[in-house]
Order: C-alpha cells, then structure tokens, then sequence
C-alpha cells in the first residue's frame, strides 16, 4: 500500500529527515502587520527571528491557506492509496478542523481518496518523530488504521521540558496564564513547560538563568517517569547554543545517538516562544 505521511512546518521537521522519509509538508502562514509570509519558503527561519526582535508588535501565524491545502492533498490523494495527516494540536490552532472541511470537500470530487486527519494533541518534534515512525511503519507494510493507533500511543511515549528566555510571547499569544507570567518575571523564575491535553502547562521551576542545561537535564533525570534503561531525546530551540549544548551532554551522559532529532523553533511556533528558547523532548516509560 501507498501511503503519504504529511505534517506541517508547526512540526519543526528538519529538512533532511522530511526529505529521507518522503514526508510531505504544508505551510503556515507569518503575519507581521500587513505582510504575510509563508513558513519554510519565503520566511527562512533566521530571518523571522531579526523580523521579530526588530518588531514592536508580536506577529500572528495563520492556518495553510484553504485552497492551497486543498489543492496539495488532492494531489497526494491521487497520487497515493492513503494520505495521513498529522496536525498541530487542534487546542492551539484551527488547522485541523480546516484539514478536516478540505478532506469532505475532497470525498465529494474524487471519491477515491482516502485522506486520514489526525489531531497530533502536540506541536513541534513531538509530531515530527511521529512522523518518523508512521513512514517507518508504513515502509514496513502496516496499514492505516494500524499506522494511525500506533503512533497516536507514540507520541504520548515523549514528554516536553521546555523553557523560555522570556514569557511576554507566550503571555501575549494567550499561551500562558498571566499571573505565571509576572510571577516568573518578578522572582527570576524559570518555568518548565510542558505539553498537557494539547496545551502549554507549567510543569515545574527553575531559579535564575545559570546553568540552565545542566539543571535542566536533572530535572528530567529526577523524573520518575522517565525512561532512564533507553533513554532518547529531541532537542529543538531558538537558542542554537543553549541547544547545541543540551545535545553535547546528553550524548555524554547517556551515549553516542540518544539525541535522534536536533531542530530549531520555526515561525509558528517562534511566535509564541520567542528568541532564546530550547526544549528536551524525553522518552517516558510507558
């Protein structure tokens, strides 16, 4: 069987991996003021980082524009015996329930396709690892219904630990309580965010901006969830030193090969973390 596995650029899914895998990918939109820019192609993502400091105000993302969803999974539904779809989280976004208005529009001109939307609940390299696994498993012959109840136990096999260089994104885009945020901001507190029922959630803290990796990674050690006998991660960030140092001693505390996938926050989810942010994706016993 012919199945396509496609994510968005909220999945922050690296080029190289999207490419090996065949793994297809729609765009969002960046709105700064009257300009738009579509993500991953006319908005590279160190450009939307100086756009961003440089702006006063704090730019919004839009969905995939509607015909142009309809007319790339039209396309793959030709082209394919089954096209699954992995969206962002339908809490933190209306892409899914747009995919799902495009998928009927689709059954009723070319009642041949067979188009799968699945609501990820997540963001960023939660959906792109899941991806990973869906190509694999489709790879390996396993059909959609099978591919699709696999990873959707997948992806809840990871857990996020996230921190910020500053809350004012996160605030500002309705991500984050406010009271957390002026907490945060008058203590010199930095908290560990995580991802709860398709949500951003304060999982735990840290104090000052010190050694933030190493701290971090006792966190994650002192989890009782974590899955210390196979330990894997994914580290994504709009903060390349701060993540190329969480790869380097993660791999030394845990092996050569334990970081499977290194990203940066791209535009759509840049906009509610900011500059200076990084994320420890860890797997968790199941």
């Amino acid at each position: 069987m012919n199945i396509k596995i496609v994510v968005d650029t909220s999945s922050d899914i690296p080029m190289d991996v999207a490419e090996k895998y065949d793994i297809g990918i729609l765009s969002f939109l960046s709105i700064f003021g009257d300009e738009s820019y579509v993500t991953g192609t006319e908005l590279k993502n160190a450009d939307f980082y100086k756009m961003l400091e440089a702006s006063e105000k704090i730019p919004t993302t839009a969905q995939t524009p509607y015909g142009d969803m309809h007319d790339y999974l039209l396309e793959q539904a030709k082209a394919h015996d089954c096209v699954i779809y992995f969206t962002i989280s339908s809490k933190g976004s209306g892409q899914y329930q747009t995919a799902r208005l495009v998928t009927e529009e689709i059954a009723e001109e070319y009642p041949e396709a067979d188009i799968r939307i699945v609501d990820s609940e997540k963001f960023s390299l939660y959906i792109a690892e899941t991806a990973v696994r869906a190509a694999e498993l489709a790879a390996a012959g396993k059909d959609p219904d099978e591919i699709i109840a696999d990873c959707m136990e997948y992806i809840k096999s990871w857990r996020c630990y996230l921190l910020v260089d500053t809350l004012k994104y996160l605030e500002k885009g309705g991500r984050i309580n406010k009271t957390a945020a002026v907490v945060g901001t008058l203590l010199d507190i930095k908290p560990i965010l995580t991802i709860e029922h398709g949500l951003v959630e304060t999982m735990d803290k840290l104090r000052g901006k010190k050694k933030l990796v190493d701290k971090l990674i006792d966190k994650i050690k002192e989890d009782e969830d974590f899955d210390a006998e196979n330990p894997r991660f994914l580290v994504v960030q709009s903060d390349s030193a701060r993540g190329e140092e969480a790869c380097g001693k993660l791999e030394e505390e845990f092996g050569k090969g334990c970081v499977r996938m290194y990203s940066e926050f791209g535009p759509v989810i840049g906009t509610h973390v900011g500059p200076g942010a990084f994320a420890i994706i860890a797997a968790i016993k199941a």
